[in-house]
């Protein structure tokens, strides 16, 4: 495998100045040194994709925050998509993503919801994935106001949000609700274990092994007994038949590319249709990297095609 020349360069102006690791220091000064990155370019915020509204509400007991986007030139009922943010269940935002809500809002005609769970280590294991349960179960109970149609509801998410999103694809199957696809971008799905790619690459490629780590003390203290729980570890599941159609994208230079392999694997095993992409030049989190390489930019065109694919289906 080769390196996208483009993120090759990211990474080594990163190295050039020092940068330190995303997961670096406390908390606050994680979230504030990726605050700083992403206004400053990291993300593509510079041409946001035009849409008719944004607007915030408040779901659930939990208070959870949501960001609502509508798109332009749309009439009648829309596709839906829940979309759960990355950041190690730690870093980021709604609206510190609204590049990418916005862009698959207008690319896919959708509206997007775009979940503000809470984060670790304020609110650890379990407290965003039954964030994610409860925004399903309003989606869904909401779905006419929200202008959206019940048979064309997907969840998405990347990294940690992959994570979520597949907690919220099971949760979706045990309530009834007809959920029609999962988006599933570089995503973690079995804490109970690591995968050769973490050793093959631990380290030089933007998510590191210590960096999983990290994450793993800060969102559940690295306990194996808490590991196995399947709103923790969806890959653990006792079973996947039934789940929505599934599209699960790895990237070639990322410790979690063998976790994404394997379940997309467990998935076909249950009888669930689902499509693995493969992007052997890329890194994690590529998805909302748009800006920094062409390659991934197709990647996230080919990506929505297929989500839009999945959608149209139904």
């Amino acid at each position: 495998m080769t390196l996208d020349p483009q993120f090759a360069g990211f990474l080594d102006m990163l190295r050039d100045v020092g940068a330190p690791s995303s997961f670096a220091g406390s908390p606050d000064e994680m979230r504030e040194r990726t605050r700083q990155a992403i206004e400053q370019g990291f993300g593509d915020r510079s041409g946001f994709a035009e849409v008719e509204s944004v607007r915030r509400e408040t779901v659930g007991a939990q208070r959870t925050e949501v960001t609502i986007t509508v798109p332009k030139g749309v009439s009648g009922t829309v596709p839906t998509v829940v979309y759960f943010h990355p950041g190690g269940f730690v870093l980021t935002s709604a609206d510190l993503t609204e590049d990418v809500t916005r862009r698959l809002a207008r690319d896919l005609g959708a509206v997007v919801v775009s979940v503000d769970y809470r984060l670790s280590p304020e609110h650890p294991h379990p407290a965003p994935a039954l964030d994610a349960a409860a925004v399903i179960d309003w989606v869904f109970a909401e779905i006419d106001r929200l202008g959206g149609d019940a048979a064309r509801v997907a969840v998405s998410g990347e990294s940690s949000g992959a994570n979520l999103a597949a907690v919220a694809a099971l949760h979706a199957r045990d309530a009834g609700h007809p959920l029609a696809a999962q988006l599933l971008l570089v995503p973690v799905t079995d804490f109970s274990r690591e995968f050769p790619s973490y050793e093959q690459n631990a380290s030089g490629y933007f998510l590191s092994r210590d960096d999983l780590a990290i994450i793993r003390g800060l969102h559940y203290g690295d306990d194996p007994e808490v590991a196995a729980d399947p709103t923790l570890s969806p890959a653990l599941a006792a079973d996947h038949a039934g789940v929505a159609p599934a599209i699960i994208a790895v990237a070639g230079f990322d410790p979690l590319r063998d976790d994404g392999i394997v379940y997309a694997g467990k998935l076909l095993t249950a009888g669930v249709p689902t499509q693995l992409f493969v992007y052997r030049s890329l890194i994690h989190p590529f998805f909302g990297m748009p800006a920094l390489s062409e390659a991934a930019d197709s990647a996230v065109d080919e990506l929505t095609s297929a989500l839009g694919e999945l959608l149209a289906s139904r």
